[in-house]
């Protein structure tokens, strides 16, 4: 008789109480885990749209333009301007030291019909320092660059003014420069009168929900003519 109770005191199953702890132990790691994915789900979708937010895109841009078609600029014909009152004037050190800053550049390339680097260049072309400009300018808030033609010796500027006859496009790059940070956004070293060919570049974007990017980063001129 006493076997019989004890088989029934075991066999009898789970009761209401049992059952209710066993899947709160369940629900409790699973709930974790959801909250971990769905916290996961936000971080991820905060860093894409970060990534591709506009201010980013800008930064790239800016960053891909002149570093392209700087490198395949003519180190013997660039120039930095330091822009006062819509005026184009060339940057010179201050006195006594020898690097000179600016708002603008203006890069001086060629198309694929000449190049200079060939050893076997038409000694006729030694007056060709570039068939096309590219001048990277502040307007504003807003860097941009016009890209054109060189007609007769004349690129983006001429007689301290922008030129617009032989453009070929105008970009914007950034819509978000930071002028409380600078506005010197180019600069070079000057020795003899002549830059080394290497620029600097130095701006900061700030767009309306406080994301700052700075963008600090130098270009070399890598070609050079007339030898």
């Amino acid at each position: 008789m006493a076997h019989l109770s004890f088989h029934k005191r075991f066999s009898r199953g789970f009761t209401l109480i049992e059952l209710l702890i066993v899947v709160a132990i369940i629900a409790i790691p699973l709930l974790a885990v959801g909250i971990l994915l769905s916290g996961s789900s936000r971080v991820w979708r905060k860093i894409y749209e970060d990534t591709n937010s506009p201010i980013r895109q800008d930064a790239t841009a800016v960053m891909v333009s002149l570093q392209n078609f700087g490198r395949q600029s003519n180190i013997v014909n660039y120039q930095v301007y330091k822009i006062e009152n819509g005026a184009f004037l060339t940057a010179v050190p201050p006195f006594g030291q020898s690097v000179a800053t600016g708002n603008a550049v203006e890069f001086r390339y060629w198309e694929e019909t000449f190049n200079p680097s060939n050893p076997d260049a038409d000694t006729l072309e030694v007056a060709n320092t570039g068939t096309n400009y590219a001048l990277y300018y502040l307007d504003g808030k807003e860097l941009k660059v016009d890209f054109g033609s060189v007609v007769n010796g004349v690129g983006g500027v001429s007689d301290n003014s922008r030129q617009t006859a032989n453009i070929i496009s105008t970009q914007t790059l950034a819509r978000d420069v930071d002028l409380s940070k600078t506005s010197r956004l180019f600069s070079h070293t000057v020795v003899g009168g002549k830059g080394n060919g290497c620029v600097n570049t130095n701006l900061t974007l700030t767009n309306t929900q406080g994301i700052n990017i700075e963008i600090k980063f130098a270009t070399m001129l890598r070609s050079a003519w007339p030898r």
